[in-house]
């Protein structure tokens, strides 16, 4: 957008030629016709914006199994951070879902705001490495319900054992080369999406790097089935 402002600028900005008479007359006609500047400047913008969704939709095609767990019932990914005050939001308006809707959404852990981040998170990778999805989803809504009092390794150890795990197997699997193969593949992965903060939701065939109310992701997710159907 910037740049075709600038070229229209540069235009009207610029020396006369051997045609100057011509030249006037446009610019003139210009001057007396602003709104024409304004409905190219935004045929222009709305352009831009259909090549840069072309390109999001081509890259996200690139990473989709990754993105969505190679599952075709999977129609959202949601990067988040167990620290992050918007992500807390997010898991709120997402327990406002039904069940089904819950499991259209693929949730990729990237601790971005610390060691605290990183060591939930691996606590978190490893009760569903342990325990299975019901019981991933259960412990990181457990995580935000607890407003801040999960904090390092051992206070979600201990959460997790409130909700039924060992704590020690939790333990040794959060510590395992395969939880810390799987951070390293999200920041990896977001990345290659230019993701810098959380919440970041990725859907087949857009990025959202803002909050989505529960409409919106009900939406999305509709959508995404229409299409694929």
């Amino acid at each position: 957008m910037a740049r075709h402002l600038a070229l229209v600028c540069s235009l009207l900005a610029a020396p006369a030629t051997a045609n100057e008479v011509f030249e006037d007359r446009v610019v003139q006609a210009i001057l007396d016709n602003p709104e024409v500047v304004l409905l190219a400047l935004e045929k222009l913008q709305q352009e831009d914006e259909i090549e840069r969704q072309a390109a999001q939709q081509t890259q996200i095609s690139e990473y989709v199994d990754q993105l969505f767990k190679d599952d075709p019932y999977v129609q959202l990914a949601e990067f988040f951070d167990y620290r992050c005050g918007y992500c807390a939001r997010s898991a709120a308006n997402m327990q406002m879902l039904d069940a089904d809707k819950q499991k259209a959404i693929n949730l990729i852990e990237l601790p971005i705001l610390g060691q605290a981040s990183e060591e939930i998170a691996k606590v978190s990778l490893a009760v569903r490495n342990i325990a299975g999805e019901a019981a991933y989803h259960a412990f990181h809504f457990a995580v935000f319900e607890a407003a801040g009092r999960v904090s390092n390794t051992e206070s979600a150890i201990r959460l997790a054992a409130t909700l039924g795990h060992e704590a020690d197997a939790i333990r040794v699997e959060a510590a395992s080369n395969d939880v810390a193969a799987e951070l390293l593949s999200n920041r990896r992965l977001a990345q290659s999406f230019g993701i810098q903060g959380t919440p970041t939701f990725v859907s087949r065939d857009q990025i959202h790097d803002s909050m989505l109310t529960p409409q919106d992701i009900e939406n999305i997710i509709n959508s995404s089935e229409e299409t694929s159907q």
